[in-house]
């Protein structure tokens, strides 16, 4: 009886030591993801969610001396940021959706954008010349509803 007791404690503790492993495994590996693309993501959003829409557009265009910086268009941006609060609401989340690679040095990141009012999408294209990610565009619009919607149909109807 003893043998079996210690077999099964065994076992269960063997268990244990597997569950920990898949638990810090998956802690480490987001945030890696996190941190990942030289951490332009986070901070970016990190600097929307906080209101501060100009810094966000002002610290992607710094990651890249090489990136046209018309300032028309970056102007032009930056307004159409900042009056996002009054057309759909406070930011409340992100949540990355796509990450298509070209490689190993090119993605493009889709995002679901969550604002009070209604979702945005919102994507990031991202370059990697040496070992730091450099950023290489952003876009945004309201139309990730109607693709979804769209998709959604067009499965209906296969």
């Amino acid at each position: 009886m003893c043998t079996r007791l210690a077999g099964n404690l065994v076992l269960t503790l063997r268990r244990m030591r597997q569950i920990l492993s898949v638990v810090l495994f998956l802690l480490f590996s987001q945030t890696a993801f996190a941190q990942g693309y030289s951490g332009i993501p986070e901070r970016f959003f990190g600097l929307v969610a906080q209101g501060k829409t100009n810094e966000a557009i002002d610290y992607v265009y710094g990651t890249n001396q090489w990136v046209g910086k018309n300032s028309d268009q970056v102007a032009n941006l930056k307004g159409e940021l900042a009056k996002l609060s009054s057309l759909v609401g406070k930011y409340a989340f992100h949540e990355l959706l796509v990450e298509e690679k070209a490689g190993t040095r090119y993605v493009h990141l889709v995002y679901l954008v969550g604002y009070d009012r209604q979702p945005l999408r919102f994507e990031l294209r991202l370059y990697r010349p040496s070992s730091e990610w450099r950023f290489q565009g952003v876009s945004f619009d309201a139309k990730l509803v109607e693709d979804v919607e769209k998709a959604a149909n067009q499965r209906v109807s296969r």
